[in-house]
């Protein structure tokens, strides 16, 4: 089976050996008959993965985010309700500013204090504060007008200034690992993104076949091979899509 993957400025192109079962065998909730299951160790890589992709397809529409942390101005450790809070807020805030989208991932603070770190794209630049290392250059316009801090409503809000780097993907998806490890995490997702967050383009079957024979003629750059007992065989190939013409692959 092919499968033929943009996000960002890449192109990733899987080819397994088996095609992957129909069944499902997760439940859509993390309650399981009253038990909260740990999370698996490829479940949770799979996580990083599509978050990153998630990312990357942002970073492509939208350009730079902001770099925004929720914290609660009290005790926090009702996960549940913490996580409905969040949800209020990320529909606050695409009531006030239609068009944008935001992405969070849980952190447990070494007092077991929730708080969110996330990113807010199509929101202007200079809401956030301009930090270069410790030390600010200017200040933002939440600090003077504490929009985001009444949207949020529960405590207090950090809104930075980004540079639209795809480095700022690989750091926020490191809290999905780490907070893996927090028990307290186990009922709710990681990963808590708004309505209509871009997504990577994915494309199976014959056009995806088409286009692994097209790609296959070019030398990607980087290629990894490894087994699972689901899939047999993988190649994953990846190639910068500057070179290639993303209307043209998908319409062939």
């Amino acid at each position: 089976m092919i499968i033929y993957r943009i996000y960002g400025k890449t192109v990733e192109i899987t080819k397994t050996q088996k095609e992957p079962s129909t069944r499902r065998g997760v439940s859509s909730t993390r309650k399981v008959r009253g038990i909260i299951n740990p999370r698996r160790i490829d479940s949770v890589r799979r996580t990083r993965r599509i978050c990153l992709r998630k990312l990357l397809s942002a970073f492509e529409d939208f350009g730079a985010p902001l770099l925004i942390t929720l914290t609660f101005s009290g005790s926090a450790s009702d996960v549940l309700l913490s996580s409905r809070r969040l949800s209020y807020f990320q529909r606050r805030l695409q009531n006030r500013f239609p068009g944008s989208q935001s992405l969070f991932i849980p952190e447990l603070s070494p007092r077991n204090r929730i708080h969110y770190h996330g990113l807010l794209f199509g929101v202007s630049q200079d809401w956030g504060d301009n930090k270069k290392g410790k030390r600010t250059i200017s200040v933002g316009r939440e600090r003077k007008e504490r929009l985001f801090q009444k949207l949020w409503g529960y405590g207090f809000v950090d809104v930075l200034q980004t540079d639209g780097s795809p480095r700022l993907g690989y750091y926020l998806t490191k809290y999905i690992a780490k907070s893996t490890s927090e028990p307290l995490f186990a009922p709710i997702r990681l990963v808590r993104s708004s309505r209509g967050f871009p997504r990577e383009i994915e494309v199976r079957g014959l056009l995806a076949e088409e286009l692994y024979r097209r790609y296959d003629l070019k030398k990607p750059d980087f290629e990894s091979e490894f087994y699972t007992p689901f899939l047999g065989n993988i190649t994953k190939r990846f190639y910068t899509i500057d070179n290639f013409v993303r209307k043209d692959d998908i319409n062939l």
